[in-house]
């Protein structure tokens, strides 16, 4: 027996996903499909031709607009406390990115397409195949009148019989003769034809309408309008399109500025009518409650007798302080005079009268001045004369007199002087009472001041702005300005080439993708790196596909083709002859497949016969009694065989037969079929045989039937030492790796080696062309 896992080790998995990518197979299996690609190439650069010749040429048509920023320069002082920069957008600055929008908005788009009706495209006949776009030449015009979208898109055709009457030569109203503006309704909705001022010129000519979805149309701008700043913070913008039609491209371009620089001037009046709408309502209002305010203050000032409070309120500190002067100088007599009563009224009191100061009254001041002498005299003759002495009768008679002149004369100045006081603290209190109303009123003065004076800021600065926003009204203007007006472009030398390109990219594109999609389909193998990689098994040898006369290439050595598939046999006979095991009772070589037709038997029978040509005893035993191809090869019987000797019924000397084309080469046929054989080969007469076999030949081959279909290779392994495992290029599906990649991984077949076999077109697994030295 022979230990397989020391012979599956020495050849451990690879699996190098590193490796540098090998175009050479890639291409090399391509270029076996060279008519394939020579068609395609052929038809795509015909229809180029065509396309180059009927198709016009796509133009870019450019303009330039500058978008100019207003508020460049300083901004204004602002002189209220309503900012009307923020109310005012005349003057807001402008954002080139937000410009840029607009021009591409629906709105704006939607005016230039309805302007020019480009959602309809008219033509004529021009030449066999080709028609000629008359945009702006068009005799008839289409006029939707009433429609909803989407519109299917439609083709209608009119034939102008003269500048009445047409024919709709199709629709619903076919071969009807109709007059040019009537109204006619079909799917799209109801439309009329109107004739332009050169009619006359195409009598008995048809022209054909394309109609298409207006919103469709305008989408379709959008998408294909271009806009781009040239550079930043540059505030210069380019606008570009792509039309066949020079004329349509730049009437777009001009129209869309046209509508977009009047969609601003439309909204800058707009927004400053509103404005000026807005202060005329402010100023009305303003000028009422201005009104109202002064009234008011009017009306306060008249109640309250008010002119000018802080003069008034200094007259009050004045008239407060001059009475009280007036006061204290009352208050001041009326004290002396109390003073004087109290003396008056003391009986017996002969002291000095008091003093006068500070009495006003003169007479008063008199009658006490005499007292005073007449009490003094008194006083005199008391220092001489005793007090009951008569000559101090007419004295004291004297000082009654003058004491009764005085109280007299004191009560009606002391009731003038009380009368006095009491005006006086009067008048204080109404001035006091006025000087405490002074604040209150001068708070409510200086609020309904202040308000007049604020509301008449707001009115005069109302006046001024109506003033300034009037003028920009009467004469605003777009703030963008046309620096290039539509042009087309030069078309570009690489443009012309594009279709050429184009083709050359399809004709390349469509048959590799035809080969690839079919690849993929098939999911075959193609090359060696693929079965390595996916399997860790080593690719012992590689076989070419060659259209052989007969299956055993070493019979017609004359053959050039032959000496390729002899060369590449005597490899693998060399690479068999260093695997082989020392022991030589052990040169036993099973050969499988996974499925039918992989080359199997081709491989068995031409190996075969080139390990018999050195000289070494070789018996090769077929072993596919389903599929027996080997009796076949060599042209003998396929009876009495292998089966007729596990039956009993021959001995080895007839099974064993002689191939006389090559002498060391003897051949066991499988022999007629029998359903027990897979049990046969378990059983020790089988067992012998093989060893009686190996005793007796140098190499002991056993072509199998594919083990993914029949177990039969997996018995016979435990009496081989080497397998060669059959993939076939192209035939082989990469679904069966997980199933080769088990059978060595599990060890069911020793020493697993894969053959790949049926390369084409000369090459080997790499691309590469095999040595034609020998055929040279």
């Amino acid at each position: 027996m022979i230990d397989r896992s020391i012979a599956n080790n020495k050849y451990p998995q690879t699996n190098d996903n590193n490796d540098v990518i090998n175009l050479r197979p890639l291409l090399a299996r391509y270029s076996n499909y060279w008519p394939l690609f020579a068609i395609s190439f052929a038809i795509a650069i015909i229809g180029a031709l065509i396309y180059h010749k009927y198709v016009p040429p796509t133009y870019e048509i450019m303009a330039t607009l500058e978008i100019q920023d207003i508020n460049d320069s300083a901004p204004a002082e602002k002189t209220s406390l309503v900012d009307f920069q923020q109310l005012d957008e005349v003057n807001a600055p402008k954002v080139v990115e937000n410009e840029m929008e607009i021009l591409k908005s629906n709105q704006v788009i939607k005016q230039v397409v309805d302007h020019f009706q480009l959602w309809a495209n008219y033509k004529i006949k021009h030449g066999l195949f080709k028609d000629r776009d008359i945009y702006g030449m068009s005799p008839i015009k289409v006029n939707l009148l009433n429609y909803t979208t989407p519109i299917t898109p439609q083709n209608l055709k009119f034939k102008i019989i003269d500048t009445n009457t047409f024919i709709l030569t199709g629709g619903s109203n076919n071969q009807v003769m109709h007059h040019f503006g009537d109204i006619m309704t079909d799917r799209t909705g109801s439309w009329a034809i109107t004739a332009n001022n050169n009619i006359k010129h195409y009598v008995d000519s048809v022209v054909e309408v394309g109609i298409k979805d207006p919103e469709a149309t305008i989408l379709n701008y959008q998408n294909s309008l271009k806009i781009e700043a040239q550079q930043k913070p540059a505030t210069v913008i380019n606008i570009s399109v792509n039309d066949n039609d020079v004329k349509r491209g730049e009437d777009f371009i001009n129209y869309l500025i046209y509508f977009y620089r009047q969609a601003e001037v439309t909204e800058k009046n707009r927004i400053a009518k509103n404005t000026l709408q807005f202060i005329d309502n402010r100023i009305d209002s303003l000028s009422g409650q201005l009104n109202n305010t002064e009234s008011k203050i009017e009306g306060y000032r008249s109640q309250n007798e008010l002119t000018d409070v802080n003069a008034q309120s200094q007259i009050y500190l004045q008239q407060m302080q001059l009475n009280g002067e007036k006061l204290n100088d009352i208050n001041t007599q009326l004290n002396i005079i109390d003073k004087i009563e109290d003396y008056l009224n003391q009986p017996g009191n002969n002291s000095s009268v008091p003093s006068t100061l500070g009495i006003t009254d003169q007479h008063l001041v008199d009658l006490v001045q005499k007292l005073s002498d007449v009490q003094l005299e008194r006083n005199k003759l008391l220092a001489t004369l005793p007090e009951k002495n008569p000559a101090f009768e007419p004295l004291n008679n004297q000082i009654t007199t003058l004491k009764a002149a005085v109280k007299e004369n004191i009560k009606n100045i002391k009731a003038s002087l009380l009368t006095t006081r009491q005006s006086l603290q009067g008048f204080k209190s109404n001035v006091q009472s006025s000087i405490k109303n002074i604040p209150v009123q001068e708070h409510q003065l200086a609020g309904m001041g202040r308000q007049q004076s604020n509301k008449a800021a707001l009115y005069n600065y109302l006046l001024q702005q109506r003033e300034q926003i009037s003028l920009t009204y009467a004469s605003s203007t777009s703030n963008v300005r046309l620096v290039d007006a539509a042009h087309i472009l030069p078309l570009k030398a690489s443009k012309k080439y594009i279709p050429f390109g184009v083709a050359f990219l399809v004709g390349l594109l469509f048959p590799a993708g035809f080969i690839y999609g079919k690849d993929l389909v098939k999911n075959a193998v193609h090359s060696r790196k693929e079965i390595e990689q996916n399997t860790g098994i080593p690719v012992l040898a590689e076989f070419s596909f060659l259209d052989l006369a007969e299956p055993i290439i070493f019979n017609n050595k004359n053959n050039k083709d032959n000496f390729i598939l002899i060369e590449q046999f005597r490899h693998l006979r060399s690479r068999l002859i260093s695997l082989n095991p020392p022991d030589p009772e052990n040169a036993a070589i099973l050969i499988t497949s996974s499925v039918a037709n992989e080359g199997k038997s081709f491989i068995s029978s031409n190996l075969a016969v080139a390990l018999a040509n050195t000289s070494k005893k070789t018996v090769l035993i077929e072993m596919d009694i389903y599929k027996p191809n080997i009796s076949k090869i060599f042209g003998l019987p396929g009876t009495p065989g292998l089966t007729d000797y596990l039956k009993g019924k021959a001995d080895i000397q007839k099974i064993v037969q002689n191939c006389d084309q090559h002498p060391n080469l003897s051949i066991i046929a499988s022999g007629g079929f029998i359903d027990d054989f897979s049990e046969l080969l378990d059983q020790k007469l089988f067992s012998n045989l093989v060893e009686k076999l190996k005793a007796e030949y140098d190499q002991v081959l056993f072509d199998t039937p594919p083990v993914h279909s029949v177990n039969d290779a997996i018995t016979l392994a435990k009496h081989c030492y080497i397998t060669l495992y059959l993939v076939r290029y192209n035939h082989t599906s990469k679904t069966l790796f997980p199933f080769i990649q088990k059978l060595h991984a599990e060890e069911l077949l020793p020493k697993m080696n894969i053959i790949f076999n049926g390369l084409t077109g000369g090459r080997d697994s790499e691309g590469y062309r095999y040595e034609n030295y020998y055929r040279n």
